[in-house]
């Protein structure tokens, strides 16, 4: 499956400390559009760990197809950000799933690409356990340093929401 990752899942992977490892899922294949690269906000640490997955080709920078009429199209009809509206945008155009921690943007995604092309950073780590790229243990400790390190994530999920 090829999924589009925005910015507050790229961020949350970052923090959670597993976002090279969530990378490596057997059967996924990870892209950011270029513009979303060039233009959100990832501070210079996140950047440089961008860069350097880009290099190891464990993320695919996808050359943006996307016209201004489809994002001005989108913002207006959905009221969602810049970054949130051409990532879905893209996604939409080359059929591609996208990855997302708005919950707005998931929201709206989910109307746009369909509820099997909408995805956020707690899925994929589900999925990581599932496929057994990473641990339950893994798993819960990268939930809570998201959390910690302030993701508008649901608070309180235990094992059986990722584990089981």
């Amino acid at each position: 499956m090829d999924i589009v990752l925005d910015t507050s899942s790229i961020i949350n992977l970052i923090n959670g400390s597993v976002f090279d490892r969530v990378l490596t899922m057997n059967g996924y294949r990870f892209f950011i559009g270029d513009q979303l690269f060039n233009k959100e906000v990832l501070d210079e640490v996140q950047k440089i760990i961008v860069e350097a997955l880009i290099a190891k080709n464990k993320i695919v920078l996808l050359k943006s197809a996307v016209t201004a009429s489809i994002i001005a199209e989108l913002r207006v009809k959905y009221r969602l950000g810049l970054g949130e509206t051409e990532c879905m945008a893209l996604c939409k155009i080359c059929n591609k799933a996208i990855c997302t921690d708005d919950f707005k943007a998931r929201r709206f995604s989910v109307i746009e690409l369909g509820e099997s092309q909408v995805f956020g950073s707690l899925s994929l780590l589900k999925e990581s356990v599932n496929i057994g790229t990473l641990s339950c243990l893994e798993v819960l400790t990268s939930y809570m340093l998201m959390i910690e390190k302030g993701a508008f994530l649901p608070k309180g999920l235990t094992d059986d929401y990722f584990c089981h």
